[in-house]
């Protein structure tokens, strides 16, 4: 539904006067929790309006969008306020959306305007799309609110000062934390739990003495930092591995080397630039893993059915029949909708921050 302009005190009887239209129409008003976004890059406007769909389209919920324009040519806090429809099955699901937009000066405005607007006795889940290192009064107003505030690495260019002002975050504040970018490689993270979870098999990675990663380098105007998936599952496993980092540098234009220890022996870490136009920006493609013993673990998409994994498993006596590995579809679009059905802020995400915290990125990274 097509929304106009109105100035922020007139957002509760537009709301009324567009559900007073829809009350003959068997339109089915719903929410099961509020979500807030905040975004400063007009750029990334478009894509949060697109999560907030794929969003609503699993969890019914009132919307609110603030972004701020940092060029204006006069001060202004304006409102537009429509409807989301989520179609589900026969009925017609519609959620209520409510889009802020401010000038930096009337910013200290926002959390008083938005707080009669929140539904109550449900809870508040916060996407923060600007940089956490940069403080902001409204961040630190929304996070007193926020029962989860969720986070996007995608939006610094400073991986370690990243890590270090959401453990910052963490100490000062309520509510949980939660990282998008943590959420879109869930898939991988599910995959090499499956594959390792007996001691053998978890033996022969822990011997693992060559790991390389390739990942999906193209960008696009929502995605420009790509590494950052690979340096989370990287990160992961070295901090749920015990392995100690040692040094970072780019051996290659396009090849990123990462050096670690751990009980006497050396594990080298590769990660891999390439450009693949179907997949979305920073996607990891493949993982490899050979150990000391050179046993050869693969695990690569299928061109043609991306969420397909080939798996291939070898050694310098066996071969393993192929297998594959499914992850579920729609991958794109859903990071935030896993992040909601959480509770808690995860224990391995804060072992992968104070591992994040205290690495030294070359400059070109």
């Amino acid at each position: 539904m097509t929304s106009q302009t109105i100035p922020a005190t007139q957002i509760q009887s537009e709301l009324k006067r567009i559900w007073d239209s829809l009350e003959s129409k068997g339109k089915m008003r719903a929410s099961v929790f509020n979500l807030i976004f905040y975004v400063q890059n007009e750029q990334r406007l478009d894509y949060f309006r697109k999560i907030a769909q794929k969003v609503i389209e699993r969890f019914p919920s009132r919307v609110m969008l603030i972004s701020t324009d940092k060029t204006p040519k006069s001060d202004y806090l304006n409102a537009k306020v429509s409807v989301l429809s989520v179609q589900e099955h026969q009925y017609d699901v519609f959620c209520d959306f409510i889009e802020l937009q401010v000038t930096t000066s009337q910013e200290n405005r926002v959390p008083f305007v938005i707080l009669p607007h929140i539904l109550p006795d449900l809870p508040i889940y916060v996407v923060w799309g600007e940089d956490p290192c940069i403080e902001d009064p409204i961040s630190r107003e929304l996070e007193k609110m926020a029962t989860r505030m969720i986070f996007d690495s995608e939006s610094t260019g400073d991986l370690p000062l990243f890590a270090q002002a959401l453990l910052n975050r963490m100490k000062q504040c309520k509510c949980d934390i939660a990282d998008l970018n943590w959420a879109r490689m869930e898939n991988w993270r599910d995959l090499f739990a499956a594959t390792f979870h007996s001691k053998d098999r978890l033996a022969e990675l822990e011997n693992a003495k060559t790991i390389q990663i390739c990942y999906n380098v193209l960008e696009t105007a929502f995605f420009c930092h790509t590494h950052i998936q690979a340096i989370y599952l990287q990160g992961w496993l070295a901090g749920q591995l015990g392995w100690q980092f040692e040094k970072m540098e780019k051996t290659q234009p396009n090849v990123l080397s990462l050096s670690y220890s751990t009980k006497n022996r050396k594990i080298t870490v590769l990660l891999k630039a390439q450009a693949y136009d179907k997949l979305v920006p920073g996607t990891i493609v493949s993982v490899d893993f050979v150990t000391n013993k050179e046993e050869h673990f693969s695990f690569c998409r299928n061109p043609q059915i991306p969420n397909h994994i080939m798996m291939n498993i070898s050694s310098p006596e066996k071969c393993e029949l192929p297998t594959q590995f499914i992850f579920p579809k729609g991958e794109r679009g859903q990071s935030l909708v896993k992040e909601i059905c959480y509770k808690g802020t995860s224990t391995h995400y804060v072992n992968l921050l104070n591992h994040l915290s205290k690495m030294d990125f070359p400059k070109q990274c």
